[in-house]
């Protein structure tokens, strides 16, 4: 007997009685009556005269603050189809320190900036680069690679990087690039720091880039070594990508900077160019004073990945811009 109470004291517990299912459809089938028939909203009121003056009046200083900001602040632009020249410069090494970062940060052209996941202010680097959307810059990731002599890696700032290598496993080196990733989230692609010996097997490269085309990211091949495989293994994998062309800082003085700029806007004019630099007084400087005067001549500064866009053909294959400049 007492099993059979508990039976049914179940059955009410799990199936409603049929009032309750009742109730329930009655209840629904009023709140669509209700919806069906409920009085649209009322239309707003007409803005008075004054009203409608003062916001004309509002919206006319902020159209001319907006353009006061533009004259005096904002990205010095050539639309892409009027410029005599495309240019996209990245500036390497992005973190290690921050007081000619903010310089570069300062010009009035979208340069790209590529953060080493290891640096001291990577974070901070990363928030300044996307504070302002009215001075919007792509942010790569520096990716550590290695490079033929190891002695390098050694060197100071490089301690705090975990380096892709040769001996890694393509899970291993999968991994690396990983978490480097998730250490510059802001990234839009990527390009080697070093890696004179890692981008020279095309193992490894080919175990990284099927990740980066996942990610939806590209690739600069920034080829410090003449032999790298990276940009053939990306183009290959439908990665977006292309390559270096000219380092501007290749040796670190301003007589040097300013001759190498001039070689990449005589490339520009033939070609879109791209070029890399590293943090440096001397950097600064040649940008700060030549820039404007690139532009005035019709040579635009773009971000990298807008050059990306335009190398790639219709098929989404790249080009190598390098050898593009060569034959």
């Amino acid at each position: 007997m007492l099993s059979a109470v508990s039976d049914a004291r179940a059955r009410d517990r799990d199936e409603p009685p049929e009032r309750w299912r009742l109730g329930l459809a009655l209840w629904c089938g009023l709140a669509l009556v209700l919806f069906a028939t409920a009085p649209a909203p009322p239309i707003p009121p007409a803005l008075q005269v004054h009203e409608e003056r003062a916001l004309q009046q509002e919206l006319a200083r902020a159209t001319a603050a907006a353009r006061r900001w533009q004259a005096s602040y904002g990205d010095q632009q050539i639309p892409w189809d009027e410029a005599r020249g495309h240019l996209a410069i990245v500036i390497d090494d992005v973190g290690r320190e921050l007081h000619w970062f903010e310089q570069l940060l300062a010009l009035r052209h979208p340069l790209t900036f590529s953060v080493l996941p290891g640096s001291v202010y990577a974070p901070g680097a990363q928030l300044r680069l996307s504070a302002d959307p009215r001075r919007p810059r792509e942010i790569w990731l520096h990716l550590p690679t290695e490079p033929l002599d190891p002695v390098h890696m050694r060197a100071p700032g490089e301690a705090d990087e975990e380096f892709l290598r040769v001996a890694d496993s393509p899970d291993v080196l999968r991994d690396k690039l990983n978490r480097a990733l998730d250490r510059v989230p802001l990234a839009v692609g990527v390009n080697n720091h070093m890696g004179s010996r890692l981008t020279a097997e095309r193992a490894a490269m080919d175990a990284l880039m099927p990740e980066l085309r996942a990610r939806g990211l590209m690739f600069l091949d920034s080829l410090t070594i003449g032999r790298s495989q990276a940009y053939a293994a990306a183009r290959d994998a439908g990665v977006p990508a292309t390559t270096r062309a000219v380092f501007l800082d290749h040796v670190p003085e301003r007589a040097e900077i300013e001759a190498r700029l001039e070689e990449a806007a005589t490339r520009a004019r033939e070609r879109p160019t791209v070029v890399i630099g590293h943090p440096s007084q001397a950097l600064v400087d040649v940008l700060t004073e030549r820039l404007d005067e690139l532009a005035e001549r019709g040579i635009g500064v773009y971000p990298l990945g807008e050059v990306i866009a335009h190398v790639n053909d219709p098929s989404g294959r790249s080009t190598n811009l390098t050898d593009a400049a060569s034959r």
